[in-house]
């Protein structure tokens, strides 16, 4: 079950693009957007492109999207409904 405080479901309430690989959550980089990566981390969001950094469990990086252009959070293991189907699985 997908969880009401979580940036996956706070990205689908305020209908933010979204992409995904397997567990990773994409999304745009946005004020709003790095406002959320702020809220749901316990750090600061970076305006210049960052590699591997760690906010608490989360860990998030940027890259360009080459299909949708412009600069995009990768959120490691942020796309629930992977992990919703996943679980199935194993019950």
């Amino acid at each position: 079950m997908i969880t009401e405080n979580s940036l996956y479901a706070e990205c689908v309430k305020r209908g933010i693009p979204m992409s995904n690989h397997e567990s990773d959550l994409y999304i745009p980089v946005t004020v709003e957007t790095c406002c959320l990566i702020k809220h749901f981390s316990t750090s600061h969001c970076h305006k210049e492109p960052a590699t591997d950094m760690r906010h608490g469990e989360r860990q998030y990086n940027t890259f360009i999207n080459q299909v949708e252009g412009g600069l995009w959070f990768d959120v490691a293991f942020a796309f629930l409904p992977w992990w919703e189907q996943r679980v199935g699985r194993l019950q």
